[in-house]
């Protein structure tokens, strides 16, 4: 984030006592990273995705405090979660942080010595930032800032001779993965209001007493700075990749450097500039996304992350460079949406950028005391789940390459990934995650820490079955298939199967707002001896209006009936079963869980509906879209709901329910193969009546649903 302001003003006087200067650093065992043709990112000559931290204060922590190593510390816990690189400030932030440098210039490398070895020793990547506060060097040589733009200035002179120190210290270790010249420096150029964001003025930690128009600085001054950082280290480092430290672009940067104006920049204007401050020979494009920055861009109120992110991606590529997202992130102070919204958009940062192959990309940040009010990250604060979430996405990105693990499937409406059970074991499963509507891009239906339309269950009633009664599906071995653009496949082997069932889910996005399931399963081993074998569903959401569903049925009398409204002691949740159909039959002490059904509320049509929040900003009430889940069959389909998921309160959060559904085969045979068809529709709400036409157009076809009597008491299909 820009403008850390992080103060580190204790005496230093030297490493600490019984250290010793090593004569060299470790020999390389690799050259970091490097950016091949195209723009490939390569990391031992094999192309490399990444996704790590930022771990600001990992250097200059101790220069206010020379006994603290505690990024030792950091870095094994990092290291142990299989986060693979950090981003760091290789530089004091204050221009009183450098007084170790000019004191003692080998008891400050001494310093940064061991950070780096440190590094080494537990097998993690370093981005070091050189320069990281913009007007902290040229306050260190009493100049402007403007400097930054005069090749020769004392800053220019100092900027050279430190990062030749630096690059040249470390060129050999294997720790370095590329070289940063400074934080978000893009962001001070050409602001038609400079005058009252000059850099701040703090004597007592060595800034100067004054600011001027001299210390406005401009695109021009920023590429100049850039390009001469990046001379300096690629005349030492012919082969890592550099990189500027800059934000995304301004919404208006373009305006503002051609007209000092606010007015907003076109897609090709946003381009053309974050290629512009990227100068030769910089080869790894760098932004920094948070949450405030895909809002009201090229005219748009709201631009998705993944838009956002693949329109830096083709820019970068198209000038044979890589990117680098080198910050993103959810504050979750309550002024910014609370630790709920914040949850919801560091995975959607996640998602976006696993979904869209950026090659690198590191979270802020890792252990920094002074913001833990609202976006430190720690091992053991509430924000800890975003390490677990770095290193599943590692895990995922690792998977991807080296197999089919996933299918990507969208055209028109609905864009989705679909994962194997491997793939996303870290979120319950197999199934969708993400998948977005083109009227809310970005916006993932269901909670991007578990998944949607997920195969979760096999159940039969008894106790010698309890042990493999919840979550088989998602453990035992299946496979991903995507027969088209538009349409893949779950499979789950027999052999692999704790039921011996072989089943097979097919998923088909339809329209503009549909996805069809086709559903087969064939038991092969007789485990059914109270007669059935019961399947079930999970759809965890995202950001629904309630937790309710409704659909048409009886209760006290027949017409529209609401599941999960709050009662006395709590509020609904459960299975609710076919009017009419018999109970399933349970053993005593058996998992009765998803057995037992609502004793009173009961379906008549098989479909089901609930209001989702489209935009997930509760603020907004014009965009409620309505997800119909609809069913071919009806005695054998049962649905569910569940609240499981909790705020950040501890409380069941009513906007992220499970929206479940069950299949019974009744009387299953060895051998024979069973099933259904259903669809999941998911467009803007008008009314329950416009529901229950949608499944009435779907079922329109008479062998669609199965009515007849003695189907509805056997409740089964075969296929």
């Amino acid at each position: 984030m820009a403008g850390v302001g992080l103060v580190l003003c204790a005496p230093v006087c030297g490493a600490s006592a019984g250290e010793e200067e090593p004569e060299t650093m470790t020999p390389a065992r690799t050259n970091g990273l490097t950016v091949g043709e195209g723009g490939v990112l390569l990391k031992d000559g094999k192309p490399y995705r990444g996704v790590g931290i930022n771990y600001f204060s990992a250097f200059n922590r101790r220069l206010a405090d020379h006994d603290d190593t505690s990024y030792r510390e950091g870095f094994a816990e990092l290291a142990e979660r299989d986060i693979p690189f950090v981003r760091f400030a290789a530089c004091g932030f204050w221009p009183v942080n450098w007084q170790l440098y000019f004191e003692d210039k080998e008891a400050y490398f001494r310093i940064l010595d061991d950070v780096v070895r440190a590094a080494e020793e537990n097998g993690l990547g370093l981005i070091p930032s050189l320069f990281w506060w913009y007007a902290c060097v040229p306050d260190l040589v009493e100049e402007p800032m403007g400097q930054w733009g005069n090749p020769d200035s004392r800053t220019i002179a100092f900027m050279r001779r430190y990062t030749e120190e630096v690059v040249t210290r470390y060129l050999d270790s294997p720790a370095i993965w590329a070289w940063e010249f400074g934080n978000e420096y893009s962001l001070t150029a050409d602001l038609p209001n400079a005058a009252d964001h000059r850099p701040w003025v703090r004597t007592d930690l060595g800034t100067a007493e004054t600011r001027s128009h001299a210390d406005d600085m401009t695109h021009d001054m920023v590429i100049t700075a850039c390009r001469e950082f990046g001379e300096v280290v690629r005349r030492i480092d012919k082969t890592r990749p550099i990189t500027t430290g800059h934000s995304l672009p301004r919404p208006a940067a373009h305006h503002m450097r051609t007209e000092l104006s606010w007015t907003r920049d076109t897609h090709h204007e946003f381009t053309a500039n974050l290629l512009a401050v990227t100068p030769d020979p910089h080869d790894l494009v760098a932004v920094h996304i948070y949450p405030s920055d895909h809002l009201k861009r090229f005219g748009e109120e709201r631009v998705s992350y993944q838009e956002t992110v693949l329109l830096c991606m083709k820019a970068a590529r198209g000038a044979h460079k890589a990117l680098f997202v080198g910050e993103f992130g959810a504050p979750d102070r309550e002024e910014d949406g609370g630790p709920d919204r914040a949850r919801r958009e560091n995975l959607a940062m996640i998602n976006a950028i696993d979904l869209c192959a950026a090659p690198l990309a590191a979270l802020w940040n890792f252990d920094l005391p002074h913001q833990e009010d609202f976006i430190n990250v720690t091992t053991t604060n509430k924000r800890s789940y975003l390490l677990d979430a770095l290193r599943n996405a590692s895990r995922r990105i690792a998977l991807y390459a080296s197999g089919d693990h996933k299918a990507d499937i969208g055209k028109g409406g609905l864009l989705g990934r679909l994962l194997d059970n491997e793939a996303n074991a870290d979120r319950a499963g197999s199934g969708f995650n993400p998948l977005y509507h083109a009227l809310f891009p970005g916006q993932n239906l269901y909670d991007g820490g578990l998944v949607g339309l997920n195969f979760e269950h096999i159940f039969n009633g008894t106790v010698a079955d309890r042990d493999i009664t919840m979550f088989t599906p998602r453990k035992d071995p299946c496979t991903v298939v995507r027969h088209s653009e538009t349409s893949a496949s779950l499979r789950w082997p027999a052999e692999g199967s704790a039921w011996g069932m072989a089943c097979e889910m097919k998923y088909t996005l339809v329209g503009e707002n549909a996805v069809d399931l086709e559903f087969a399963a064939t038991p092969t081993t007789a485990k059914f001896p109270l007669g059935y074998a019961a399947m079930m569903w999970a759809s965890y959401m995202n950001h629904t209006r309630d937790r309710t569903i409704h659909f048409y049925g009886k209760s006290d009398q027949e017409g529209w009936v609401s599941f999960g409204d709050d009662t006395d002691d709590g509020f609904e949740t459960g299975t609710v079963s076919y009017y009419g159909v018999a109970d399933l039959p349970y053993e005593e002490s058996a998992e009765t869980l998803n057995v037992i059904e609502h004793p009173k509320k009961k379906f008549l049509l098989p479909f089901f509906y609930g209001l989702v929040d489209g935009d997930g900003d509760p603020a907004t009430t014009d965009d409620t879209m309505v997800y119909i889940m609809m069913f071919d069959q009806v005695a054998p389909i049962r649905f569910a709901l569940w609240n499981f998921n909790r705020d950040a309160t501890g409380k069941p959060d009513p906007t992220r329910p499970a929206w479940d559904w069950q299949y019974v085969i009744r009387g299953p045979e060895l051998g024979k193969t069973y099933g259904y068809k259903a669809r999941v529709v998911y467009k803007p709400f008008v009314s329950p009546e416009d529901v229950r036409r949608e499944y009435e157009t779907w079922a329109g076809n008479p062998n669609r649903v199965q009515h007849k009597r003695e189907q509805d008491q056997v409740g089964q299909s075969s296929v």
